[in-house]
């Protein structure tokens, strides 16, 4: 059996077929933190039993424009091994940042936790 993974900045918990990601820190902006989160996620997504991912951006009040290309590649690497992402409690500041970058076209984003679970069917 192998040794669960140690996630710094993430907090991974799983409900039912759906793994839940959320952050650690309330700004992702530097990008010493940006470079960590963004190889957890991508850990988490390479997990064979990764098929539904939810990232909950609840605490989240600032992200660099770095940390969004990290999530386009999230959502590569889930849509590579036929999984599914989605993304939900994206406060107003971060919604604009999302909105204004088209991101929110590209990527699944719901209002709540429960929202995003449900959604995953």
């Amino acid at each position: 059996m192998s040794t669960p993974a140690v996630y710094r900045h993430l907090g991974v918990s799983k409900r039912g077929n759906v793994i839940i990601v959320r952050f650690g820190e309330h700004r992702i902006f530097s990008e010493g933190i940006v470079d960590v989160i963004s190889q957890e996620l991508y850990s988490v997504a390479d997990r064979p039993d990764c098929r539904n991912l939810l990232i909950n951006f609840a605490g989240v009040e600032r992200l660099s424009s770095t940390m969004l290309g990290k999530l386009l590649m999230v959502k590569k690497k889930m849509e590579a091994k036929k999984g599914k992402l989605k993304l939900c409690d994206i406060g107003p500041e971060i919604r604009d940042v999302f909105e204004s970058t088209n991101l929110d076209q590209i990527l699944d984003i719901r209002d709540n936790e429960v929202d995003g679970v449900r959604a995953f069917g």
